[in-house]
């Protein structure tokens, strides 16, 4: 009974904070998670405590506040101007050119939230000043990290891959063919953004604007864009964390004086990060709870053989919404695979297992994932639009979880039929 009434407390607060801006979301997620505690028997106030994510928190604030120095000493100002220059002005490509190194950064080996981690903060930047939507720029980051998540080099592929070979399924071609259809159908939900968000004003073959450096690189430009690339190298090469690695460089820059004097605490968006640490607080609550076996339940009602992917990936996405793609979600759906065979009468486990997939993580634009948070802390935008591109974001996610299960439809269960 908690397990529901949880889920609609977490519904009832998103609804609050759209209809009532001034009413924090994140504090109230809390309240509630510690509310909840009181009145259950099965999880405690520590467990409440100990649900919330320390490691997102010291994400968020990390780069955030590393990027934060890059904006404030005209680090990214600079940077900017001279990828507007490399494009030759034309931002209409901006968003497409994103996607491509989102995709290619995940691809290689760090993953989708260490590439959205190091993209989001430049890319949100860009996006504002070149007059593109944030939401869309921040969907093409997202779909382009999770189209490459699932290479079977990537955190995201190795987990798929084996959880997948527990269940018996060891074809070693299982991995690419994964791979190739989730990055094909992340791919179709950025033409679909590309193509409802666009400022198709902006589609000109010749230079909107002319774009003229100020200034050319000072000593403290340097010193940061450095500090941007041994981020990069440590963290997609040596596999070090973004937090922890974040922190030691903004403490360097600190030190050097590359900050200008300028950067504060104070300049962090804290009510994004204490919204977006609060919602996952009372997911965690949820989890424990038992809220992903009760969807699995419903699965089990559900299912038939010719609507299984549609279903799959329809509550993947939903319980993807509320938690960890690949930490929670697919290990508790990819090890039903045979269970729903034997109940279904479904031969192919792959297929099933590209529905988990791709539901699981189409919706991760959603705020409430770190991607989607990523970009709500990076964007430069004041509390209202933060707002606006929050709630936009978790539309845009929520809606990603029909448009997977239909996308699962199409191309799995006719096509198998």
């Amino acid at each position: 009974m908690l397990s529901i009434i949880s889920f609609v407390a977490l519904i009832l607060i998103i609804a609050i904070g759209s209809f009532k801006p001034n009413i924090h979301i994140g504090i109230l997620a809390i309240a509630t998670a510690f509310i909840i505690s009181f009145f259950s028997k099965s999880i405690n106030e520590t467990q409440v405590i100990h649900g919330f994510p320390v490691n997102l928190f010291l994400m968020l604030v990390g780069i955030t506040l590393l990027f934060k120095i890059a904006e404030k000493n005209g680090t990214l100002n600079q940077l900017s101007q001279l990828s507007l220059k490399m494009i030759n002005g034309n931002v209409f490509i901006l968003p497409f050119m994103f996607f491509l190194i989102a995709f290619i950064l995940s691809a290689i080996g760090p993953g989708n939230i260490a590439s959205v981690a190091l993209l989001a903060p430049t890319a949100m930047v860009l996006a504002v000043r070149s007059d593109i939507s944030p939401l869309l720029m921040a969907i093409v980051i997202c779909t382009g990290a999770n189209a490459g998540a699932f290479s079977p080099v990537a955190p995201t592929g190795i987990i798929s891959t084996a959880l997948l070979q527990q269940i018996g399924v060891t074809d070693q071609t299982v991995p690419i063919k994964i791979f190739a259809a989730t990055f094909a159908l992340q791919s179709i939900s950025a033409i679909i953004a590309i193509l409802l968000f666009s400022n198709w004003s902006q589609f000109k073959l010749s230079t909107p604007k002319t774009i003229i450096i100020q200034s050319p690189f000072k000593k403290y430009h340097w010193l940061t864009f450095s500090a941007i690339l041994i981020l990069v190298v440590l963290v997609m090469v040596f596999k070090f964390s973004v937090g922890p690695v974040s922190f030691i460089l903004v403490a360097g820059l600190w030190l050097v004086g590359a900050d200008q004097g300028i950067t504060r605490l104070s300049n962090l968006p804290w009510d994004a990060i204490f919204l977006l640490t609060g919602i996952a607080t009372l997911i965690s609550v949820i989890e424990l709870l038992g809220g992903l076996s009760l969807l699995a339940h419903l699965i089990s009602i559900l299912s038939g053989k010719s609507f299984i992917h549609f279903v799959l990936a329809l509550f993947t996405g939903i319980a993807s919404s509320f938690s960890s793609s690949s930490g929670v979600v697919m290990p508790t759906f990819i090890p039903m695979i045979p269970e729903i065979m034997s109940k279904t009468g479904v031969e192919n486990p792959v297929s099933l297992a590209i529905a988990i997939c791709v539901g699981s993580h189409m919706v991760d634009v959603s705020p409430l994932s770190v991607l989607g948070a990523l970009c709500v802390a990076a964007a430069p935008i004041g509390p209202q639009q933060r707002s606006q591109l929050f709630r936009s974001l978790l539309l845009w996610g929520f809606s990603m979880a029909v448009v997977s299960a239909l996308l699962a439809y199409f191309f799995l269960d006719i096509s198998i039929d």
